[in-house]
């Protein structure tokens, strides 16, 4: 059972001292909203002397002090600062702790969408209209 189950305001809930977590820098911070706008702030050494090969404190603060697995699995699963803000904003504006957990997507980041049909099948038209093109092949 997470810290947060039942908490409408997931943004400004705050720990306790003792539970604060103390980045490298010595700032401490006390909510995940204050977790996500440090990982966007923070120099990316700092970064990486909390998230690297061996050891993800972010993912076990979210863990351990909130309770929160199901986004701290996220974390672990995506390490950079991009795809952690993402997971922890996407948490935070969920109404209530009880919905389900889902992976940040790419359709959060849009892509251009290609045209799947082969190049040969799409009329290549030039120095003429459109219009002028379907009436030169109609006559």
């Amino acid at each position: 059972m997470s810290i947060l189950d039942n908490v409408e305001d997931k943004r400004n809930f705050r720990v306790s001292e003792e539970k604060a977590f103390g980045l490298s820098t010595g700032e401490k911070l006390y909510s995940l909203d204050q977790l996500s706008e440090a990982i966007n702030l923070i120099e990316p050494d700092i970064f990486r002397a909390h998230v690297n090969e061996e050891k993800n404190d972010f993912a076990a603060w979210v863990d351990n002090v909130f309770e929160e697995h199901g986004l701290a699995e996220q974390l672990r699963q995506h390490p950079t600062p991009l795809r952690m803000m993402v997971s922890i904003e996407k948490f935070l504006r969920q109404p209530l702790s009880g919905a389900p957990m889902s992976a940040p997507t790419d359709a959060a980041l849009p892509l251009p969408q290609l045209n799947d049909a082969p190049a040969a099948a799409q009329p290549v038209v030039t120095g003429v209209s459109a219009m002028d093109h379907h009436e030169q092949h109609a006559a």
